[in-house]
């Protein structure tokens, strides 16, 4: 994936004629980081507290020295929200690669509405990064597909969750408006949506909120939909809500902006409360 990822960013450049630029050391040091950190638990399962420290470590990295404005990281609170934000965007990535397919499918969607705010907007997004996430995870499904011929592991949805984030961090430096916030919100919302799903399951259950299970929504999604079918719906969710980000990005009123991330939320929620009902399917990979 690294090497898909880096082969993508030349071919952006080549063919699309993408700015390239020397990646930040914040980016390189947390990339890096990231992927060690996946490498390292794929070989042998960390400890939560381990891997949260090392997820701590490479989102610190980033917001750091990440970007070349520095916006963020000179507010404390800002930065603060941002290495949660980090961290939570790369648990909600791992947390995802439950099915085969999923965050290869997903990434694309995400990477190609970035690539649409730069476009359409003049966000201050790295196309060729974006391009080579859309790329590497696209040409990643093909063989990710159901039935899986190869997988990501924590290494690989470690790095496709830190470059997703990194490109979130870059478009909001210097523009951290609410309906940017609210944009890239929506952008990755149903990997946050997830991820705020399990937990909140788990803590409702009183079961340790670390520890792999069933009980993700595409696992709940399985029992009704089948493996191509949760595919589906995950894949059209995203669609919408990273078209919904798009918009609300090129929006100037804040208000409104606003209010339409609420009523993602209020969707997602009921979305929520239904798949909370659902058993989930007890077949699929954790």
């Amino acid at each position: 994936m690294a090497g898909a990822l880096a082969a993508g960013m030349v071919a952006a450049a080549v063919l699309l004629r993408a700015p390239v630029a020397v990646p930040s050391a914040g980016v390189l040091i947390g990339g890096v980081l990231s992927l060690a950190l996946g490498l390292v638990d794929d070989r042998k399962p960390m400890r939560p507290l381990g891997k949260l420290i090392g997820q701590l470590a490479a989102a610190l990295f980033l917001v750091a020295w990440g970007t070349a404005d520095g916006f963020v990281a000179s507010h404390p609170a800002l930065a603060a929200a941002a290495v949660v934000g980090v961290v939570a965007l790369l648990n909600a990535i791992n947390f995802l690669d439950a099915m085969d397919g999923l965050v290869s499918a997903l990434v694309p969607i995400a990477g190609l509405a970035f690539v649409a705010i730069a476009l359409l907007y003049g966000a201050d997004v790295d196309l060729a990064v974006a391009w080579g996430i859309v790329g590497a995870a696209a040409g990643f499904l093909v063989y990710n597909a159901p039935p899986a011929k190869i997988f990501l592991g924590d290494a690989g949805s470690h790095l496709l969750g830190f470059v997703l984030a990194a490109l979130a961090l870059r478009a909001l430096d210097g523009a951290a408006t609410w309906p940017h916030i609210a944009g890239v919100i929506a952008i990755l919302s149903y990997p946050l949506f997830d991820v705020i799903f399990v937990v909140t399951m788990r803590l409702s259950e009183r079961r340790a909120v670390h520890v792999g299970g069933v009980d993700h929504t595409t696992h709940r999604l399985g029992r009704i939909c089948g493996r191509w079918g949760t595919l589906g719906v995950v894949s059209l969710v995203s669609v919408l809500g990273a078209a919904c980000g798009t918009w609300i990005w090129g929006l100037e009123n804040e208000a409104i902006a606003m209010a339409a991330v609420s009523c993602l939320g209020l969707g997602y929620a009921i979305f929520g409360r239904w798949l909370g009902r659902v058993r989930p399917t007890y077949g699929f990979d954790t």
